[in-house]
Formats: structure tokens, C-alpha cells, sequence
């Protein structure tokens, strides 16, 4: 018996560590999807813009800029900064932010806020000029103005995804200006959440299927006793004939096909009879 609850209680650790391993994973195919619905903007106009290569996922630098001044940006697109500098740290300001400004006096600003992100085109008159992200209610400046910041980018196809370091950051009263030239700055075809054609029906179709999976294989680890491995997939016997499904449809469909030919030839032949 003590043996039996030593392995029981091994299976549970083992389930816990599974289930939160499965919970990471979720968490971060959900944090790519809600990152490409924020990075792709439909304007009234019908024209879209796709900012999804621009995002920094966590885990990867954020992008940085500077101003003549020596000030740094260290910022991202559609998101918060994955790192707050350490200079906001030491000053316990330690936000989340899609942007920092880092001055030569190690001083540590954030310059908005994700919530207030904004769209707009450089020119409404001209869509392929290309396209601003505004963020919003940043920190106070001395006379009680909140910081904001626009992330312009120039279309450019030749470009590239540019580099926003090539480019001074610009200040005026508060208000800060990130511009470069890039293919992100062009407008792209209207698409959905997931894109748009069958690439972006591909990926709807592999994000759902690991939710499916994930969640699956949790519940059945958790409260079925099931072992970690292919036994705890969901309808795993369905999955099994699955591929013997399939190649029946495809053999009737073959047959079906053949017999309507056959027909049809048949016809011929009578009328060539006549």
C-alpha cells in the first residue's frame, strides 16, 4: 500500500508539472494571437496594415532608438517592453510600458500606455505614405502634461524592416516622434485576426487544434488517471481511424468519379451509334 501511494503521489507531481507546462504553453500561443490582432489595423478607408513582424515576443530584445542628445527609446510594437531598463528600476519604475526613455542623466520616463493605442495613416490623402502607432497617458511631464509618443513608419518596399537606430527620436513639449522607412509602413490585403488566404486558415486551424490538444490531455492526465504520452489525447480512437476515414472517403470519391466518366462515355458511344 505505501508502495501504491508513493506511485500515486508521483503520478500527481508528475500531472501538476504537465498541466503547467501545457498552461505555459497556451499562455504563449495566446500571447502571439493577441499580439497579431493588436499589430494588424483595418482602416474605414479598407486599407490594412500589418505590424505583426514589428512585435518583439518575450524573450527577445526590444527595439531602441536615440536623439541627438544622447537619450535612448527602448520600446516595442503592439505590446508592452519586454525589459524595463534597470535605470527605471533603481528609480522604482519599474511599469509595464510599450515605450522607455532612458536620458543621459540615467532619468527613466514611460512614454504611454498600451491601452491607449492609437491608429492613424501620415496622410489620409495617401495611404501608401504609411502608417502611425500612437501611445497615449504617459508619465507627467513637469507642468502636468502627459508624455505621449507616435511610431511613424514610411512605407518603403526596398527598406526592408529598417532600423529605427538609423533615425533620430524627436521631442517637442512632451510629444516624441520614432520614424523610419519600412515594408511594414506599406498597406497589405484585408485579412482577419489570423491573416489572410490559406496561410492564415492553416494557422487558425494549427492554433486551435494544440488549444484542443493541450486542454485535452490535461483534463485526462488530471482526472483520468491517464499516463503522460499519446494515450492521453482526446478521442484518441478517433484520431487512430482518422487516417482509415480519410482514405475511404478518398477510394469513394475515386469511384464515384470513375462511374460518372463512365457514363458520360457510354452516351458518347450510343450517340456515335446513331
Amino acid at each position: 500500500r505505501e508502495r501504491r501511494r508513493e506511485c500515486m503521489g508521483m503520478v500527481a507531481r508528475l500531472s501538476v508539472k504537465t498541466m503547467m507546462l501545457i498552461s505555459c504553453v497556451l499562455l504563449s500561443l495566446l500571447e502571439t494571437a493577441v499580439g497579431m490582432a493588436n499589430c494588424r489595423h483595418t482602416f474605414p478607408s479598407g486599407n490594412t496594415f500589418d505590424l505583426t513582424g514589428l512585435h518583439r515576443p518575450r524573450g527577445q530584445r526590444d527595439w531602441y532608438a536615440d536623439d541627438r542628445n544622447g537619450n535612448m527609446y527602448y520600446f516595442n510594437m503592439c505590446g508592452d517592453a519586454n525589459d524595463v531598463p534597470e535605470a527605471c528600476v533603481v528609480l522604482q519604475k519599474a511599469v509595464q510600458a510599450p515605450v522607455f526613455q532612458v536620458t543621459n542623466q540615467s532619468d527613466c520616463f514611460w512614454l504611454g500606455q498600451l491601452r491607449s493605442m492609437e491608429w492613424e495613416l501620415i496622410d489620409d490623402s495617401e495611404p501608401n505614405a504609411g502608417v502611425e502607432l500612437y501611445y497615449f497617458d504617459g508619465e507627467q511631464c513637469s507642468g502636468g502634461i502627459a508624455r505621449d509618443i507616435r511610431i511613424q513608419l514610411f512605407c518603403d518596399p526596398d527598406a526592408g524592416v529598417g532600423k529605427p537606430l538609423d533615425y533620430y527620436v524627436l521631442e517637442e513639449d512632451c510629444h516624441y516622434s520614432i520614424t523610419w522607412p519600412s515594408k511594414y509602413g506599406c498597406p497589405v490585403s484585408s485579412g482577419g485576426m489570423f491573416g489572410s488566404g490559406i496561410g492564415g486558415w492553416l494557422w487558425f486551424f494549427v492554433f486551435g487544434f494544440a488549444v484542443y490538444a493541450a486542454l485535452g490531455c490535461s483534463y485526462n492526465i488530471a482526472y483520468n488517471r491517464q499516463h503522460f504520452g499519446i494515450e492521453a489525447m482526446p478521442h484518441l480512437e478517433f484520431w487512430k481511424e482518422l487516417p482509415g476515414l480519410v482514405m475511404d472517403g478518398i477510394m469513394y470519391s475515386k469511384a464515384k468519379l470513375e462511374e460518372v466518366m463512365n457514363r458520360g462515355k457510354t452516351s458518347y458511344e450510343r450517340v456515335d451509334g446513331l
